[in-house]
């Protein structure tokens, strides 16, 4: 998948932070994995050992730059007792990988935990043992994840890489739909606490869903976005193009007359619109997928993009296919 496609960068980067930031909330082996799968795409020729016998990766979960940069991992999601662990863990990894290791000038511990008085201490105390006049001049470096394991590294890689890494970006499938990239993202993204309430979204004519023939799933999906309609309408109020909500229904209702054209029952329909904003694999995530419902429950009720019953029309009851 080509994750450019001209969309816009921002919004890619906002969602990769999101999803960045869920994965330096895991613990052990899945925050170590997650880490070093970035620092393989920073650093060419990163090597990682696997654990062999009792010496185990000797105290290395990665080394860079011909060997000059070591790194050692530590998750963990605990708070009892994690000050002690996190020193503990700050100074075996870094003897044992001065034991097995003699190529390392640079010394990188990332971790996700509490870094409190204890292991801070223990930092500078490793610092001076190994400071310049010893034996083994080291400087050692402290990342705090996620937010120095974002801008020190995750941040620097290109948007092929962020999608390696974290895989299944949730821009629209559409370039013609590309400018609300960053509107699904920040609904994706934000607080659900944040979302409106309901007694403030305007009612939509019972005539429209039924002479669009929108079945009950999807009624079902659009009233569940329209929690969020008056996000959509602010996010449009400051977009500094005041002509783009009319832009992009324009856009919309390209798409789904294209989609018209190929089936002609209603569900079909507003499935593909759903996959141009969302892709395929939109509901794998919840949060994405309330987001597509949202966009496209907006542009029904707010915009042209569906049809709109003919003045007096009645309706004869909810079918499959979709009236033109």
């Amino acid at each position: 998948m080509d994750v450019s496609m001209g969309l816009p960068d921002s919004a890619l980067k906002s969602w990769y932070r999101h999803e960045h930031d869920a994965r330096c909330r895991a613990s052990g082996e899945a925050f170590e994995a997650y880490v070093t799968s970035i620092l393989d795409r920073l650093h060419p020729g990163f090597a990682n050992p696997d654990p062999m016998g009792r010496l185990g990766d000797g105290g290395c979960d990665g080394l860079a730059e011909a060997g000059t940069i070591a790194y050692a991992c530590y998750g963990s999601r605990a708070v009892t007792g994690i000050d002690a662990k996190v020193a503990s863990k700050l100074e075996s990894d870094l003897l044992r990988a001065v034991a097995q290791w003699d190529t390392f000038t640079l010394w990188r511990f990332i971790t996700n935990s509490g870094f409190g008085k204890t292991p801070t201490a223990k930092l500078v105390e490793l610092q001076r043992r190994f400071g310049p006049g010893s034996l083994r001049p080291l400087a050692l470096s402290l990342w705090r994840a996620p937010e120095d394991l974002w801008w020190k590294a995750a941040n620097k890689l290109t948007l092929d890489q962020l999608n390696e890494v974290l895989p299944g970006a949730p821009h629209a499938r559409n370039v013609e739909l590309a400018a609300v990239v960053e509107l699904i993202t920040s609904l994706e993204t934000g607080d659900s606490t944040s979302r409106d309430d309901m007694s403030g979204v305007r009612p939509v004519p019972v005539t429209k869903m039924d002479y669009n023939q929108i079945g009950e799933q999807t009624r079902i999906e659009f009233n569940a976005g329209r929690v969020s309609s008056g996000r959509i309408e602010r996010w449009f109020d400051e977009q500094a193009d005041p002509g783009l909500r009319d832009a992009t229904a324009a856009r919309f209702r390209k798409i789904y007359l294209r989609s018209g054209e190929s089936s002609d029952v209603a569900s079909e329909i507003v499935e593909q619109l759903y996959v141009a904003l969302g892709g395929s694999d939109f509901r794998l995530n919840a949060d994405r997928a309330d987001a597509v419902y949202a966009v496209t429950a907006y542009f029904f009720d707010y915009c042209d993009v569906f049809e709109r019953p003919p003045q007096g029309w009645r309706a004869g009851g909810v079918g499959d296919a979709v009236a033109h």
